[in-house]
This record gives C-alpha cells, structure tokens and sequence, in this order.
C-alpha cells in the first residue's frame, strides 16, 4: 500500500481540505465543463433553475417530434452522475426526465438542455462541510401528493452533516397514494430506512452523531399516524411495508418532529422551485460557489481528462483482478 497523500480528485470529484479553518469542499467543476463541452453547451445562456416552475413532463405520442434515443440517455446519465456526487439540487430535475428516456421528443430534449444550462451557470457549485458546526446529522422527508403523470405522489429526503448534504434522493412513490397524509406518511418509511443506514456506518466508524434519529417533516397528520397505532383501523389499505417506521419510533430508532414548510430543505427533491426559493434551499443543503474554483484552462480541462481516464482504467484494472479471483475460486 503506497501513501498518494491527501486526496484532491477522485473519479471526477474534486476535494478541497482546508484543515486551517476545518472545513471540506468538494465539487465537479471539471467534470461539469467535459459534459457541457460534449453536449455543445459551454456557451448556453445561464438559468436560476434546473426546471421551470409549473413543468409537467408526459410520456411522448405518435404526434410528437421524437430525438435520437441514445443521445439523450447520454445527456441524462451524464447530469446524473454529477446528482449522485456532489449536486442534490439536480435530483428532482433528473428523476423527471430519467423517465422518458425510452422515447424521448423534443419537449424532454429541451427540459434536459435547460439543466444544462442550469449547470452552465453553476458549474463552479459544490457542497461544504463545516467541521465548527460539529457532527450534527439533520433528515428531511417531504412529498408531493399525486404529482406524477400517472397521479403517484414523488417522495424526497435530504440528510446533512456537518451543514453539508451526504444523502438524498427523488423518487416516485410505487403505490398510488389516496391522501397527502398517505404520501407523507410512505415518503418517512423511505427517509427512516436511510436514517438508520446512516446511524449505523457512524457507528462502525466509532462516531455518534447529535440528533441522529431525528426526521423531521412538515405533515401534521403523517407523524400522528405514525405515532398513534390506534389509526391502524383507518389505514389498512396501506401495504404492510409501510407501517415499518412504527416499529422503528417505538424502538427508539426513529424520532418524527414537525417543521414549517417554510424550512422544509426536501422541498426541493419533489418539486421545482422559483428562483428565491431554490436559492434559498440550495444554502440549507451546503451548497453553494467553491473558493478558487474558475473556468479552466485548455491544460486544466486536459488534465481533468486524463484523471477521468486515469480513473477509468483503474476500475477496468479492478474489474479484470475480480474477474480472475472470482474464475480461481471456482477452480478451488
């Protein structure tokens, strides 16, 4: 095992430690600029916002102008990549348009180029974690009742520490929820099954984090279901799955408290936002403009794009050493 020092890139994510002021920044600033440049969207015109406000994505019919399948499904799975590292602002946005990606028309084309150009505009963005506010582990869960095209309600959570956005996610819901307070009420199920994964990798790791079991949700009426058994009667219809955060608040595992949607940070993970309102989110998320971080050179870019293939050739290196164990166990 070789010693590479302190880390500062690794499979497109570039780290910045700052020890002085205990605090540590990462973001895709390089990454960000390749895909811009593939899709030919390095010189777009900015957005506030990955999605305009009011959107309503719908499966494409015979009438509509069809685009080239592949093309698209590239433009998506690259933004996608950047969402699951460092850009939790990006989820709503890509688990809208993920869904067409079987046929794509032009109206999905164009709700995929205005992220790009959303990038474009942020494209220096990533997330801070700020060690002076301590180990401080906050859960959000949030969903938007019957938003879907097929009218299934979109889950969302978000969890933060140390200020800064660890997990998150943007789902539709697989059941058809018949309320706000049943939308809610599955999207706490979601976010309590990540809040314990989360407990217990800070356990493994020998730290316990302030507020830890703490999801807090802006439903009234989820969490009294959730608290109170007796409602069993009235939600029989809900699959049994469901009633697993019930367990979990009894054991302790799980604390619901209520906050305004005012101060709802998952706000963002089930709907887009006007511009104050995302900007707004975005700070509560961590995320923000990373210090030192410009448009790069023409060596900067170059360098970024040998550390991708650097990268690449790692995890194929990776994949062939498993490969052969994995044929010599079988010869065992």
């Amino acid at each position: 095992m070789k010693d590479m020092g302190e880390l500062q890139y690794f499979l497109g994510i570039q780290v910045h430690c700052d020890r002085k002021n205990r605090q540590l920044q990462i973001h895709q600033n390089g990454y960000t600029n390749m895909i811009l440049e593939r899709f030919g969207m390095e010189n777009s015109s900015p957005v506030s916002t990955p999605l305009a406000t009011g959107t309503k994505l719908v499966k494409s019919i015979m009438e509509d102008n069809t685009v080239d399948q592949k093309q698209y499904q590239s433009n998506v799975g690259s933004q996608m990549y950047a969402m699951l590292c460092t850009r939790p602002d990006l989820a709503h946005v890509i688990s809208q348009i993920s869904q067409y990606s079987t046929n794509p028309s032009t109206i999905h084309e164009s709700a995929a180029k205005r992220s790009l150009r959303y990038l474009n505009g942020t494209r220096n963005f990533g997330i801070t974690y700020d060690g002076k506010r301590g180990l401080i582990l906050e859960g959000y869960s949030d969903a938007d009742w019957g938003a879907g095209e097929d009218r299934k309600s979109i889950s969302g959570y978000i969890f933060s520490l140390a200020g800064g956005a660890i997990s998150w996610s943007s789902k539709k819901q697989s059941t058809m929820a018949l309320s706000t307070t049943e939308a809610e009420y599955i999207a706490l199920v979601q976010a309590a099954k990540e809040s314990i994964w989360i407990q217990r990798l800070l356990q493994e790791l020998g730290y316990t984090a302030t507020n830890s079991n703490v999801i807090y949700g802006d439903n009234q009426g989820s969490i009294a279901l959730a608290n109170n058994p007796e409602y069993h009667a009235r939600t029989k219809h809900i699959d049994i799955q469901y009633h697993f955060i019930r367990e979990c608040i009894q054991t302790g595992k799980i604390a619901l408290e209520y906050c305004p949607t005012s101060d709802m940070v998952a706000d963002g993970m089930t709907k887009a936002m006007a511009r104050d309102r995302h900007v707004e989110l975005l700070a509560k998320m961590g995320v923000g403009s990373i210090m030192g971080t410009t448009t790069p050179s023409l060596k900067s870019k170059q360098t970024a794009k040998i550390g991708i293939m650097k990268d690449s050739e790692e995890l194929d290196r990776f994949d062939k050493t498993l490969h052969h164990h994995e044929i010599a166990k079988k010869w065992e």
